[in-house]
Parts: structure tokens; C-alpha cells; sequence
């Protein structure tokens, strides 16, 4: 008996300091090398300051791997002392207690999230100090530390605008007119790469709006075959329920779209709808 009593609270001090590590972060305002949901305040402070920002989106309360990387990273003093000199850090939250994130900021997170286009926690964009152009895109891993995530940062601030100036100051006349033919070159090549794709992405909605001409052809033809097949009472019925589960594909895909948060009752609606086409499958399998 006492060894479960300590173990639940031995767990639940290992939850609190997990918790607690997502906790210090800045409502409003911002400086630089602490976390702050402020990415307005994030923003001016690093066009002020010339300081790159980097935008953390996290499950504070629920990511294993948001959690190892602030124990392993952003809790080190190695990394303290980078961040504070060199970054301006903003904290997107998606937890799954609410209450943690301001209402104000609900949204915009949402938002942000789908401007960069994330799919997975963390993930961390790097952008340059205008607060706009991004320069790249980290993620976690088992064996990082702050000192690895801060050479992989270096990296690709390289790459961004004030990476580049702070790079050719450092080159000879010659050296960078050689440079900037290099870069002149590698932009025509980017322009010709993103006409292949704007070309490709074409072709591919062609294909895809042929399939679906396709597919509503061969679905006219099932339902000629059938309704021969069957009968007029038969294929009323047959008809009527193959209505009812295209309806229901097209709901759950729809809803699926709107990337619904992981609640118990969203849970509950997801596992009714699934129940539901399954019954209209087994009932369409007897044809």
C-alpha cells in the first residue's frame, strides 16, 4: 500500500516539473533569450535589436518530445546564454488544458499553425528579424543538446538575409562579385524549378479532376447494373442507403478537414460516424 501511495506521488511530481518547465513563459511583452506568447512584442523587439526569432510550436502539457527538448535544451544554461544574446523566443501552445494559453492568443496560434503549415510538436521555425521571411525549420530528437541545437540554428540563420551580409562584409571585392554570380545563378535555377512545379501541380489537377469524372462514371454505370439487378423496390432501398453513405463519407471527411481538437467529445463523434458507415457498409456488402 504505501509503495503505490508513493509511487502515484512520485508520478505526479514528475508530471508537475514537466509542467512547470512549459509554465515560464511570458504572457505579454518580450526580451530576448525568454519565451513569451507575444509574438507582436517578439516581433518589434527583434527588428529593434536585428535578432532572429524563433517560433515554438508545442503541446506544453502533453508533448513527450516538447518536454525532453526542454529539458535537454532550453533548460540548460548553455542554451540560456545563446538565447539571450542571439534569439527572440515565441511560444506557440496548443496544450490540451486550455486555460494555459490567453484566449487573445487561441486563435492567432491557429492560425500560425496553418500559415506554416505544421503537423507535428514541436516544431520550431526559424525566422530572420523582420519577422516574416523564414529561414528554415528544426524538429526534436533523442540525442540533441544545446549545444547541437545551436549549431543547427547557426546553420540556417547562415542562409537568411543577415546571415549573407554579415558573411560578404567579411569578402574581398573579387570574392564577392564572385559570390553574388553564384547566387544570381542558383535564383534562375529556383525560378525555372518553381515553374516545373506550378506545371506539375497543373497536370496533377487535371489527373484529379479526370478521376473524379472517372469515378462518377463508373458509379452512374454500377448503379444502371444494379437497378437491373435488383428491382425497382430492391434498388430503392439499395440506392437510398448508398446515399446515406456517401453522405456520411463526405460529413466525416469535411469535419476531418477542419483538423478538430482532440477532445472527449469530438472523440465520441468521430467513433459514432465511424460506427455509422460501417453499419451502411455491411448493409451495401448484402447487394
Amino acid at each position: 500500500m504505501k509503495l503505490s501511495k508513493w509511487s502515484a506521488v512520485g508520478a505526479a511530481l514528475v508530471m508537475m516539473t514537466a509542467n512547470l518547465l512549459a509554465v515560464d513563459v511570458d504572457i505579454d511583452g518580450a526580451v530576448p533569450g525568454k519565451w513569451t506568447m507575444d509574438f507582436d512584442a517578439a516581433k518589434k523587439v527583434a527588428a529593434e535589436k536585428k535578432l532572429p526569432i524563433i517560433l515554438n510550436f508545442t503541446g506544453s502539457d502533453w508533448c513527450g518530445w516538447c518536454k525532453l527538448m526542454e529539458e535537454r535544451v532550453f533548460t540548460k544554461a548553455e542554451w540560456s546564454k545563446y538565447a539571450k544574446e542571439n534569439m527572440m523566443m515565441v511560444f506557440i501552445d496548443f496544450p490540451d488544458d486550455k486555460t494555459l494559453v490567453p484566449e487573445k492568443y487561441t486563435d492567432r496560434n491557429k492560425a500560425l499553425s496553418t500559415e506554416y503549415d505544421i503537423t507535428g510538436y514541436p516544431t520550431y521555425i526559424i525566422l530572420d528579424s523582420d519577422g516574416t521571411t523564414k529561414l528554415g525549420q528544426l524538429g526534436a530528437g533523442q540525442e540533441k543538446t544545446p549545444e547541437s541545437f545551436i549549431a543547427e540554428i547557426k546553420k540556417t540563420l547562415s542562409n537568411g538575409p543577415s546571415g549573407k551580409d554579415a558573411f560578404l562584409a567579411k569578402l574581398s571585392p573579387a570574392k564577392k562579385a564572385e559570390y553574388e554570380k553564384l547566387d544570381a545563378q542558383l535564383k534562375e535555377m529556383e525560378k525555372k524549378f518553381e515553374k516545373q512545379i506550378e506545371a506539375i501541380e497543373e497536370a496533377q489537377k487535371k489527373a484529379e479532376e479526370a478521376q473524379m469524372d472517372l469515378m462518377k462514371a463508373e458509379g452512374a454505370l454500377e448503379l444502371f447494373r444494379m437497378e437491373q439487378e435488383l428491382g425497382p423496390e430492391a434498388f430503392k432501398v439499395y440506392k437510398e442507403t448508398r446515399e446515406k453513405y456517401d453522405a456520411a463519407i463526405e460529413k466525416l471527411t469535411d469535419w476531418i478537414d477542419t483538423d478538430p481538437e482532440h477532445t472527449d467529445e469530438n472523440t465520441a463523434f468521430y467513433e459514432k460516424m465511424i460506427a455509422e458507415i460501417m453499419e451502411l457498409e455491411a448493409k451495401l456488402s448484402e447487394y
